[in-house]
């Protein structure tokens, strides 16, 4: 199992409130969540979605790459999308809004680079073009899907290549998925 630092419990700890009972382990193999870590991320953003689930490998990958750097301390996180991403990224890397550790700036990169306050390490985490071209048109074909009758074979279709495609970003390996990389 991936290793918590004490900052990470902290705040697998408050997201464990909004689902009880969750728990919050990751995969060490590959940094791929546990199911329960995707529905405390259902539940925090409000639905499924290609977007979240990138922000959440974003998370993860930059958070267990400073883990590993032997990184223990706050952090702060600089998200360049003022999108579905922002919601993995706090729920996976422990740095929101309220914490005062996320700075978002639009500028359209899924893009995250994580800092450790005390230490000043730093990683910085792009989401692959494979897996945004995996990715893109999801919204689209969602919103297709909900347009459809439900139960309808089009709509199963879509929903069943919608669910093939956030399996794959909840699993595939991290460098499918996520490059990272250490600035400082």
């Amino acid at each position: 199992m991936l290793r918590m630092g004490k900052w990470s419990l902290m705040v697998a700890a408050s997201l464990v409130a909004l689902v009880a009972g969750v728990d919050c382990r990751a995969d060490e193999g590959a940094n791929k969540l546990s199911q329960d870590l995707y529905t405390v991320l259902e539940r925090f953003h409000g639905h499924t979605c290609a977007g979240s689930l990138m922000g959440a490998r974003l998370g993860l990958a930059a958070r267990a790459a400073l883990e590993r750097a032997g990184v223990e301390g706050k952090l702060k996180a600089q998200c360049y999308s003022l999108s579905c991403p922002v919601d993995g990224i706090q729920v996976m890397a422990g740095t929101t809004y309220g914490n005062r550790a996320l700075e978002v700036q639009d500028r359209g990169e899924h893009r995250l680079v994580l800092s450790d306050e005390k230490s000043g390490h730093q990683v910085e985490a792009r989401i692959t073009t494979g897996a945004m071209e995996k990715a893109s048109g999801s919204r689209e074909m969602a919103k297709q899907a909900r347009s459809l009758p439900v139960g309808s074979p089009e709509r199963k279709k879509l929903e069943q290549e919608l669910d093939a495609l956030y399996t794959w970003l909840k699993t595939a390996p991290e460098t499918e998925v996520v490059t990272v990389k250490p600035l400082r």
